[in-house]
């Protein structure tokens, strides 16, 4: 009997994105470690908060970490 070959987690895919309970993804915005001082405060008050990926990302990146 043969078996089923599966799809390994792309680990640094799941280390940077977390599935909510109602099947959202959540990830944090890039660009808020350092060098902010050029930044606009509108563009790092946005980077503040967790955002939700889009549908179209959201289908495509839920079955590469396997949730």
């Amino acid at each position: 009997m043969s078996k089923k070959i599966k799809a390994k987690t792309h680990k640094g895919l799941s280390k940077v994105l977390k599935v909510r309970k109602g099947g959202s993804v959540k990830f944090q915005p890039a660009n808020k470690n350092h060098k902010l001082t050029h930044k606009s405060n509108a563009s790092r008050r946005r980077r503040h908060h967790e955002s939700e990926l889009s549908s179209a990302d959201n289908k495509r990146l839920k079955t590469i970490i396997n949730n």
